[in-house]
């Protein structure tokens, strides 16, 4: 049980860190010109499809039995994965 606890814990903790990213996302597409404040904001929505999912598989977690845990386990990880390749990516590619 505690494992579950440390586990859910982290992956908390990294959606948060994760959420920081977007908000500095949205920080530049404020600071931004037109053309390139559309395109960040285009992927602003991508990145709070992909929060949503990660959170919603986080919380599918905290309520999964044993039974479920390893299956939904890898589930919540690839959506945590998923959000922090684009956040990354596209992170990247505003930089300057």
């Amino acid at each position: 049980m505690e494992e579950k606890r440390t586990y859910l814990q982290k992956m908390a903790e990294k959606l948060e860190q994760l959420d920081v990213k977007v908000e500095e996302l949205k920080a530049k597409a404020a600071k931004a010109g037109e053309e390139a404040k559309v395109e960040i904001d285009k992927k602003v929505v991508e990145l709070t499809a992909k929060q949503q999912e990660a959170r919603q598989k986080l919380q599918e977690l905290k309520e999964a039995g044993a039974e479920k845990w390893e299956s939904l386990k890898g589930l919540a990880e690839k959506a945590r994965d998923n959000l922090e390749e684009a956040v990354t990516r596209i992170l990247s590619k505003f930089k300057k």
